[in-house]
């Protein structure tokens, strides 16, 4: 019996140091693969591409522990670095130099599969209602679900070549999902495509990446973006710190980090100091398209354009933020802004619906709203300002301001352009003698014809006080609005 018991005692012993070894092996270092015998940048940037793919191989994690900082160059054969599901890089700075092609240093990005669409009607009601149980794959299981309008949802961008097509995710349990697209699909002329990933227990599991410095080096003439992420149920990027010096070669086009087709994408403690942008060149710190539930907290950017450049939004919330631009270009539901400073800048909209929230925010030298009428899309929304500080200046004197009015769309759900209701509750306007009028809405164009709308632009006002230029006056709008 005594035997027996040190036998089993004596299996669980090696079996336990097995498992140690099993799991240490997973953990792998750059310094298992060349760091330290690295002669050049070049060689330091291959080091963390084979170290990167070996993880992926064999599903481990990378280790950074002991690494200050790493200075590298983008040869001309490199291609992005895979990431694995759990990054962090322990507060190490990447000194980038590139003059061999734009190139994302970082990138997850699993796939999704194409599903055939039988019955464009009953797959409408199907993203209207969350009800896939008759889909032969849907049906069952854990699926990530990308939705693509094939119809175009803006005919025409104005003064483009090209237009937008509106697109939605979601995630479906054994064929459920109670996630809703933007707008209804049933409403007429949507022709859904579908692409999905299947999601296993891993795939679930949060995605991370945090803990990273990455600058960019002055004497670079092509563009290093720092990560690509797409299809992802959670993701949580945290403790990121950019650094763009100005360049006149790369003033356009940037994208540090671009987040696509995902849900529960939460960002903690980001700051961006520069982009590849000018005043008059776009070029975003984040790029997003077709997210879910977007939480992005204690962002810090000082940038020329706007930080933010998104399409196809539902659910954003962004707090204690200190930035100057959100932009959703077109399509979108529900954006929440609180205990922001939003100066010297817009936010631009197009196509959102629902509510446009701001909750003790500071508006300096900033437009809280404004419609970008190149995308021809007046939509009817709720927006909101609580408790709020407004800043106007000379250039930035109105709360909403809309554009001028094209041709209307085609398009069933925007063919009559729409104007906000807009709630205030609450709102301290601080003003100078330079300012003599401040304005609700701000319509821009001439005439009267440019200005008609299916709804009266509906103003409730609780709670504003006047300091500083007392003498500033209060209009709803600058012209008068049509019906």
């Amino acid at each position: 019996m005594k035997k027996t018991i040190l036998l089993f005692f004596l299996f669980n012993f090696q079996f336990s140091i097995l498992n140690f070894q099993l799991l240490q092996a997973q953990t792998i270092t750059p310094f298992q693969y060349g760091l330290r015998e690295a002669g050049s940048p070049e060689e330091v940037y291959r080091v963390l591409l084979r170290t990167h793919q070996a993880a992926d191989s064999c599903g481990g994690t990378v280790s950074y522990a002991g690494i200050d900082t790493l200075r590298l160059a983008i040869p001309p054969e490199a291609q992005s670095i895979p990431l694995q599901q759990n990054n962090d890089f322990g507060g190490v700075v990447f000194v980038v130099n590139n003059n061999a092609k734009n190139l994302f240093l970082f990138h997850y990005t699993p796939s999704a599969m194409s599903l055939p669409v039988e019955d464009t009607i009953l797959l409408c009601r199907a993203i209207d209602s969350g009800d896939f149980k008759r889909h032969p794959l849907l049906g069952e299981g854990n699926w990530l679900l990308h939705i693509v309008d094939s119809t175009l949802w803006v005919d025409r961008r104005e003064g483009h070549e090209y237009g937008h097509y509106r697109e939605d995710i979601m995630i479906v349990h054994d064929g459920v999902s109670h996630d809703t697209p933007a707008m209804p699909y049933s409403a007429g002329g949507s022709r859904p495509s579908l692409m999905a990933r299947r999601l296993d227990s891993t795939a679930m599991s949060s995605f991370t990446f945090g803990n990273i410095t990455f600058m960019r080096e002055q004497s670079s003439s092509f563009a290093t973006y720092l990560v690509r992420l797409e299809n992802l149920p959670q993701a949580t990027l945290r403790n990121i710190v950019t650094v763009t010096p100005h360049s006149q070669r790369l003033a356009a086009n940037d994208a540090l980090i671009y987040i696509y087709n995902s849900v529960d994408v939460d960002i903690d403690s980001l700051t961006i100091w520069g982009t590849y942008s000018r005043l008059n060149h776009s070029g975003y710190g984040i790029l997003m398209g077709n997210l879910r539930n977007t939480h992005i907290r204690r962002l810090k950017s000082v940038t020329d354009w706007g930080v933010f450049g998104t399409n196809n939004m539902v659910g954003t919330t962004i707090e204690h933020s200190d930035f100057n631009r959100f932009d959703i270009h077109c399509y979108g539901r529900d954006v929440t802004f609180n205990h922001c400073l939003l100066r010297n800048g817009f936010n631009q909209f197009s196509s959102v619906f629902g509510t446009i929230s701001f909750h003790s925010c500071t508006f300096d030298n900033f437009t809280p709203v404004y419609i970008e009428d190149s995308y021809n899309a007046y939509t009817h929304f709720l927006l909101r300002i609580d408790s709020c500080v407004w800043r106007p200046s000379a250039q930035r004197y109105y709360v909403f301001d809309c554009g001028s009015g094209v041709p209307r769309n085609s398009r069933e759900e925007l063919r009559t352009a729409s104007l906000p209701t807009i709630d205030i509750r609450g709102l301290e306007i601080q003003t100078n003698k330079g300012i003599p009028q401040v304005e609700l809405f701000h319509l821009r164009g001439r005439g009267r014809d440019m200005h008609k709308y299916r709804d009266a632009p509906h103003v409730e006002l609780q709670g504003v006080v006047m300091e500083g230029n007392r003498g500033t006056k209060v209009v709803k709008s600058n012209k008068k609005v049509g019906f």
